[in-house]
């Protein structure tokens, strides 16, 4: 899965100049106190280990900062991983130097890798707690297959594939479902008049806002550019008729922020309901679906209805 990509000069600067800052410690301590050695006494191997070690931390370091967003969690696994690595910086420098037998400068290069762990293993406990939290939302978007490859990377939905393999596994099992499409009213001007970023922004917000008021077992897809599939897996036509319409009560009173500091946006949506047929493919249904969205489009005043055609 690929980096969020923050800039970690601007989503984590005390921490980046943090960690930056260790490595020019552990060299001006170093250099400060050391003695470059002859190279006769230069031990290769033991630099290519050590020097390997302080690498793999900097990058760690570097994952976490473009990948996480700022909080405790990054906060404690950053430091605890700062630290480390300036004991590791201390011991790959002395490689090169001779240190003074100093009681002081010891302590400063063997401390701070034992206290670095406790951070990262309180860090490391927290992202457990924080992933803990986000697999029981997951689970409403996943249902009961991973394949991430069919993710929308703009919203964190399926693309509709996945509706197709749920879908195909109801028939096998001949489990009756439902299949609803909302779609989102004036999307386009909200495109034209905020830019791209903040149309995907918004869809971002209203998946959320979606995936938080479904039931465990239905399965939320994007479908198009402001479209979106619902799967309801042992659901009657009459019941989801209702589930849709507080779905769409739930978006209605929604205050969108589309411009920062800017006013309280509302979003109404359209949608449609079909109960699957015995041998339906999948795309007529949606097409169905899709003809019934228009039909309700020109007609005025219909925004946040919902059609259902019983099979």
């Amino acid at each position: 899965m690929s980096f969020m990509r923050f800039n970690p000069f601007r989503t984590h600067p005390l921490l980046a100049h943090i960690s930056i800052a260790w490595l020019v410690l552990a060299a001006l301590l170093s250099y400060q106190l050391g003695e470059l050695k002859y190279s006769g006494d230069i031990a290769w191997l033991d630099i290519l280990g050590e020097g390997g070690i302080v690498l793999m931390t900097l990058s760690w370091i570097v994952a976490l900062l473009v990948s996480r967003p700022p909080g405790k969690v990054t906060t404690l696994l950053v430091l605890g991983l700062g630290l480390f690595m300036f004991s590791a910086s201390l011991d790959l420098l002395d490689e090169w130097l001779h240190q003074p037998s100093r009681y002081w400068l010891s302590w400063i290069e063997s401390l701070p890798a034992p206290i670095g762990m406790l951070f990262t293993s309180a860090g490391l406990y927290w992202w457990h707690q924080e992933q803990f939290v986000l697999n029981r939302q997951l689970a409403r978007r996943e249902a009961h297959m991973r394949d991430h490859q069919k993710v929308c990377p703009v919203t964190g939905l399926y693309r509709i594939q996945y509706v197709q393999k749920v879908f195909d596994s109801s028939r096998e099992s001949e489990t009756k479902c439902c299949i609803a499409m909302i779609d989102v009213e004036s999307f386009a001007t909200v495109n034209a008049r905020f830019g791209l970023a903040t149309g995907d922004r918004l869809l971002r917000e209203l998946s959320d806002l979606m995936v938080m008021n479904i039931r465990m077992g239905d399965v939320l897809s994007r479908y198009a550019s402001d479209s979106f599939i619902l799967l309801l897996p042992a659901t009657t036509s009459r019941q989801a008729q209702q589930l849709i319409a507080q779905l769409q009560s739930a978006i209605r009173h929604c205050a969108f922020r589309l411009a920062p500091q800017g006013q309280a946006h509302y979003i109404n949506t359209y949608s449609a309901v079909i109960e699957t047929a015995k041998d339906e493919p999948l795309p007529q249904l949606l097409r169905q679906l899709q003809q019934q969205l228009q039909q309700q489009k020109h007609r005025p005043g219909q925004g946040d209805a919902t059609l259902c055609a019983s099979r």
